[in-house]
């Protein structure tokens, strides 16, 4: 690297400054990559990988991507994970006295993009920052800014599943805060300035002022304008639901990561962008205070009772873009008369918007100034105004005298040039004169050797052609500098006007956010009132002694998924008690108790719900076990991972909250699972006293409504008939009796000849009378004992007293204090026992 070019030395003094980042160096027509930033940039845009200097010593790997379609490339990278440095040219090539000054405009990350048009628009795009008391979070698309303060570190990470995360930025002795975050950029950043807690309102903390500082170097300090002030959000008054809940019922993804088959999907009627991404932020933090859900269901209430505003209201929305966003490109030089215009459109219909609910609701506000710049945009910018802001073109006659006069010359040049050559032809007689321009002689009148006799004495010869003479004239040479000094001129002064009126534009910044947010809340409401009209839901009515009552719920997702073959039911739960849920696989259980979840967090977030009647409490937390979404490429089995969300549950659910278990302890042997799954719920009973749906397979657990009060029986009906059953999916009272496993499997497809050796050994089961069994049989016709009110449910079992002494032990051990590796290390001790007496482990 001894004998670098200017160039490549230019090159590297540039990325030395940054070495983390991938450099687009500007060449002409084309951003450039080099060396190692090319080799990587290459295969993540799917172009070639060529060598500049080919077969010489100082061979260089390069690619290339057009400037003036760089946008998809940058967000490529980024998406791929890599910071990228744009490195522009600063001067004019034509006017460089040597190599041309290059230098870095702008550094992007994957949380702040280069252009937010190629963003989900229903997502937020967050870019966080972590330290020990505080997380916060900053979409620099949308100027979205809020924070949470814990002293609690699993408390602030649990929003890195609930949240969509971009990239997390941090101190270097924070790093091990984020041990066990994959996935996710990690940037470090020291520089936090005392001045910059200047600008952060209502005392944010010290993660907030991280991301202020990290943004401004990266991008300066223009990319804050539409930075709303960062606000506390108070978890106190929010229903908790951990990202693990979330995946559990599918409120945003299905287990395949699909939008669609999601409740999101399902109740999404919003017809704007930013509406899209509020109703996702209320879906992730539903409300626990009474009063501001019967805000919320209020607003919901007002619109489908004014049916013909909410249709108007919603047409006019339709037709709004995303002023968020919008406001985000234009604080970005990169932006152009297009992103102004769009913005100007998008003001009109929120204006409008609001006009509907304004009138409807019999109130009074004044939008004037809003319509006012939105009219200045439009009566400004030409109607399709070009990308490049720099060439002139954009500004419409009218705004400028000075302009209109540059404007004028230099759309009509062509004109004077034709005007002057006729004037030519007329004065030297010559019919063939032609006056015409190349970038090398400008401007020259060119006469054919027939009459090069008859050119005038002032014409001065500039260049001898086979068949022909041209000449200039000082005149020609006059016209030439003003047409030529006309367009950049031109250009010069409608690039002042655009960044003027961009200026204007951000200057209004607050009284824009405040119309898109209140946009925005319209869109949600209407939306769910539309929704609630739709699909015919009900108004919720909260409980105040903890009771639960649905009358024809439904499941919000599969019964838009199966339309009119959805069986409603009817759910009745008195405070503090327990739905034990028995029966065959397919019958419905697991939908029956997630449509009660989906239902409780669409109430707590201020929608009506899928139901005739609904009567619930305000639950202060959801917590599920539902063992679909396991994700055992994590090394952790499904017992594991069982044991270890069951372990958080019984720790921090509360006697206000709603617990969901669906067929816990199946990832162990019968036997354990049995156990656990008894101890489990008998905690949950005596002790967290939540409301809980528990559905199990193991039949033993029944009989504990004998010693349970709270406990209600129950389980999807099923009709057999001839050997074939049909699920009704119908919700009765009192445990099943069978679990028809054997017909499942004939439905699930398995060859015949496996189910008839299944049934085949089931009557060898049944003539043994076998009663070691400790769940109910899949193929079911065993009878179970039903144990005395004052004996233990395990105790009916006829076992050797080694076992029973095993038993003993088990039921006094605390496992539910233990940790879930201790609890899996003692319950190995108990299987070897078992083992020794010959008992199925």
């Amino acid at each position: 690297m001894s004998n670098l070019t200017p160039l490549m030395k230019q090159f590297w003094d540039i990325k030395s400054v940054h070495q983390d980042k991938i450099l687009l160096f500007r060449m002409g027509d084309f951003f450039e990559m080099f060396f190692d930033d090319a080799v990587k940039a290459a295969p993540v845009l799917g172009i070639a990988l060529t060598q500049r200097n080919k077969k010489s010593a100082d061979e260089t790997p390069m690619c290339g991507v057009p400037h003036h379609s760089i946008a998809g490339p940058i967000n490529k990278l980024l998406a791929a994970g890599f910071k990228v440095a744009i490195c522009d040219q600063l001067e004019d090539p034509k006017l460089a006295k040597g190599i041309v000054k290059r230098g870095v405009t702008r550094v992007l990350t994957p949380g702040m993009v280069y252009d937010s048009d190629t963003l989900d628009g229903t997502k937020p795009h967050y870019l966080v920052s972590l330290d020990k008391d505080s997380i916060s979070f900053l979409d620099t698309t949308t100027g979205e800014a809020f924070f949470f303060r814990s002293q609690k570190t699993t408390e602030l990470l649990r929003f890195l599943q609930i949240l969509p995360v971009a990239e997390i930025v941090i101190a270097k002795e924070d790093e091990s805060l984020l041990t066990g975050v994959e996935g996710i950029l990690i940037s470090i950043h020291e520089d936090v300035a005392d001045p910059l807690q200047a600008l952060l309102k209502n005392e944010a903390p010290f993660s907030a002022a991280r991301l202020v500082s990290y943004v401004t170097q990266l991008s300066g300090e223009e990319s804050l304008k539409t930075l709303s002030p960062f606000i506390e959000r108070d978890l106190e008054h929010r229903l908790e639901i951990s990202g693990t809940v979330l995946r559990h019922l599918e409120v945003f993804s299905t287990y395949k990561g699909e939008g669609l088959g999601s409740l999101f999907h399902a109740i999404n009627r919003t017809q704007t962008s930013a509406g899209s991404r509020l109703l996702r932020q209320w879906l992730s933090f539903p409300l626990r205070d009474t009063k501001a859900i019967e805000q919320r269901l209020a607003s919901v209430e007002f619109w489908r009772s004014h049916v013909l505003e909410l249709k108007r209201v919603r047409q006019i929305l339709g037709q709004m873009g995303d002023i968020e966003r919008r406001l985000g490109k234009i604080s970005q030089p990169q932006c152009n008369g297009r992103d102004l215009l769009a913005l100007a459109g998008s003001v009109h219909a929120g204006v409008s918007a609001l006009e509907v609910l304004v009138h409807a609701s019999g109130g009074t506000a004044n939008f004037e100034p809003l319509r006012q710049l939105a009219y200045k945009i439009e009566r400004t910018l030409v109607e399709d105004p070009p990308l490049a802001t720099k060439q002139g073109y954009l500004i419409r006659q009218g705004v400028s005298a000075e302009l209109d006069e540059l404007i004028e010359l230099s759309t009509h040049s062509q004109a004077l040039v034709a005007r002057m050559e006729a004037e030519e032809k007329e004065k030297t007689g010559i019919s063939s004169l032609k006056i015409r321009y190349n970038n090398v002689f400008g401007y020259y009148i060119e006469i054919t050797n027939t009459h090069k006799d008859k050119a005038p004495a002032h014409y001065q010869r500039k260049q001898t052609l086979t068949n022909a003479e041209r000449y200039c004239t000082d005149e020609l040479v006059e016209l030439e500098r003003k047409v030529l000094s006309a367009n950049t001129k031109r250009a010069d002064l409608e690039f002042e006007f655009f960044e003027a009126l961009r200026k204007e534009i951000l200057a209004q910044c607050p009284a824009l956010l405040t119309l898109a947010h209140e946009c925005s809340e319209v869109d949600v409401v209407s939306g769910l009132a539309w929704l609630s009209l739709e699909e015919k839901y009900v108004r919720p009515q909260f409980t105040t002694e903890g009771s639960l009552k649905l009358k024809a719920s439904r499941h919000p997702v599969v019964e838009q998924t199966v339309k009119k073959n959805f069986v409603a039911n009817d759910i009745e739960l008195r405070p503090h008690s327990c739905l034990l849920l028995t029966g065959p696989n397919m019958a419905g259980k697991s939908t029956l108790m997630r449509q009660v979840a989906l239902i409780a967090i669409m109430a707590q977030m201020g929608s009506f719900v899928p139901a005739d009647e609904a009567h619930l409490p305000v639950f202060d937390a959801i917590f599920t076990r539902i063992g679909a979404s396991d994700q055992l490429s994590e090394g952790l089995s499904t017992f594991m991972v069982e044991m270890t969300e069951t372990s958080a549950m019984l720790k921090n659910a509360t006697q206000d909250s709603l617990v969901i278990l669906d067929e816990v302890g199946r990832g162990t042997s019968t036997f354990d699972g049995m156990c656990l799954a008894q101890s489990i719920l008998e905690h949950l009973l005596s002790e967290t006293k939540a409301l809980t749906f528990f559905a199990t397979h193991y039949h033993e657990l029944t009989s504990l409504d004998q010693s349970f009060g709270q406990i209600t029986n129950a389980h999807m009906t099923v009709a057999e008939r001839n050997g074939e059953i049909r699920f009704l999916h119908t919700l009765v009272k009192g445990p099943a009796l069978k679990s028809y496993g054997v017909q499942v499997a004939e439905l699930a497809g398995l060859p015949a000849s496996v189910t008839k050796r299944a049934k085949g050994l089931l009557r060898d089961i049944e003539s043994k009378r076998v009663q070691a069994s400790s769940q109910l049989s899949l193929l079911d016709q065993l009878h179970v004992e039903t144990p005395a009110m004052d004996m233990d449910p395990i105790t009916t079992f006829v076992l050797p007293e080694e076992i029973k002494s095993l038993m003993a032990e088990v039921e006094k051990y605390p496992l539910m204090q233990m940790s879930p590796l201790d609890a899996m290390n003692q319950i190995a001790k108990w299987k070897e026992i078992v083992a020794r007496n010959g008992q199925e482990v």
